[in-house]
């Protein structure tokens, strides 16, 4: 005969295996895939491939700036060290963006050509199985959040929810499984999203390799401009705090920019061919209008007059588990 449950045994079984899912989500997160390019040499062969031979987009420049000072913060980091190893261990993010430059890269000239196969012949096999190690430890991750999914085991689920189609659609499929969803969305202002960047940066000594402030602005913008969507697609079922700076933050754009971005100069990047140079600003600029609309006093102060206090998103939450 099955045995039931009290509710204080149910809601330390559902905070055990909420505890078990972020953990997953955690060693995710922080994982770093070691690729071994052998030789300082071929560091810097890739260094100048990104540099001289990738050609970017509007949609990828930042992370592959991200990828470029990595990579530069690594080599200068094994040159210091006595040990001859070459080993990188790359976030996610870097690998992927990595494996993305190196597979489309165009060049000119037998010579050209003939310096990037043997340049591909020797790391490409390395940066293919650290590919492989990342593929194998998503399916991972995957294959235990569908059991979790198929047991009906109660989780949290933790991310920037920067996509609202992902989102939606994780939503639906969770609701179709049985489930209840219930979102519970943090605002933070973007000076403080551009601060705790740069202080993980500084704190670490510079070995915290923190995403580009582009990155981060975009990011932001993203996530903020999904508040209200989120607010109708979630009903009954949301809740948002604020997370905002208890001293003065800055509203205006331009400060944030001469602030936190410009500081963030990267050096001896290709230089933008006239129509990259058209297409990069004129994302800018779009990006700056909607950044601006959002931090007039109608576009975020929208979100902080409708948050709640910790304490009161506490009950909400209480009440949806029970």
């Amino acid at each position: 005969m099955k045995t039931e449950l009290t509710k204080d045994q149910l809601i330390e079984q559902r905070t055990e295996l909420e505890a078990e899912v972020n953990e997953m989500q955690e060693a995710m997160a922080s994982a770093k895939y070691d690729v071994d390019f052998e030789s300082v040499a071929n560091v810097n062969a890739i260094l100048k491939q990104i540099d001289k031979s990738y050609t970017w987009t509007i949609k990828n420049a930042a992370l592959v700036i991200n990828l470029y000072d990595n990579l530069k913060t690594e080599k200068t980091a094994i040159q210091k060290t006595e040990d001859e190893s070459s080993v990188i261990g790359l976030s996610a993010l870097d690998l992927n963006t990595l494996y993305q430059v190196l597979t489309n890269i165009e060049g000119v000239g037998v010579e050209s050509a003939r310096t990037f196969t043997k340049l591909l012949t020797n790391v490409g096999a390395q940066i293919t199985q650290a590919m492989n190690q990342m593929a194998a430890a998503n399916k991972q991750f995957k294959g235990e959040l569908e059991q979790v999914i198929a047991g009906k085991e109660s989780f949290i689920l933790d991310g920037t929810a920067a996509s609202f189609k992902k989102t939606a659609e994780l939503k639906s499929e969770l609701e179709e499984a049985g489930y209840d969803v219930f979102m519970l969305y943090v605002y933070t202002d973007l000076e403080r999203s551009l601060k705790q960047n740069q202080d993980r940066f500084e704190k670490s000594g510079g070995e915290d390799r923190s995403l580009a402030p582009a990155i981060v602005m975009r990011t932001w913008k993203s996530v903020t401009q999904n508040h209200a969507p989120y607010k109708q697609l979630f009903g009954n079922n949301f809740v948002s705090v604020a997370n905002t700076l208890g001293d003065e933050k800055l509203t205006d754009l331009e400060d944030i920019v001469t602030k936190y971005l410009t500081p963030f100069d990267p050096k001896g990047t290709k230089p933008k061919t006239p129509a990259q140079q058209a297409k990069s600003d004129a994302r800018k600029a779009k990006d700056a209008e909607e950044i601006k609309a959002l931090l007039s006093d109608k576009g975020v102060k929208d979100i902080i007059t409708t948050s709640v206090s910790a304490e009161e998103a506490q009950s909400k939450l209480k009440s949806f588990l029970a």
